[in-house]
């Protein structure tokens, strides 16, 4: 269980929520990488090659955001 490592729930600017911190890969899809993530150097290569980023789920409430962590063995920090 990934516990302490500073997992935080906030609210975005969008209204939408979602995590900040040391989040844990566990949580996020991995996605072939956008422009902004090879200009901003948040890209990897996968086994073919292919240049490939984390992306992060967004939720529309705080407890969602909250259960999806803990559903993925994750305690978020509230």
């Amino acid at each position: 269980m990934f516990t302490g490592m500073g997992l935080h729930v906030v609210e975005f600017p969008s209204g939408r929520f979602g995590y900040v911190g040391s989040i844990p890969t566990i949580l996020a899809d991995i996605v072939p990488a956008d422009t902004s993530a090879i200009m901003g150097q948040r890209w990897f290569k996968d086994k073919t090659g292919e240049a490939m980023m984390y992306k992060f789920p967004s939720f529309a409430t705080k407890q969602e955001a909250i259960d999806f962590a803990l559903e993925h063995n994750c305690t978020p920090i509230d």
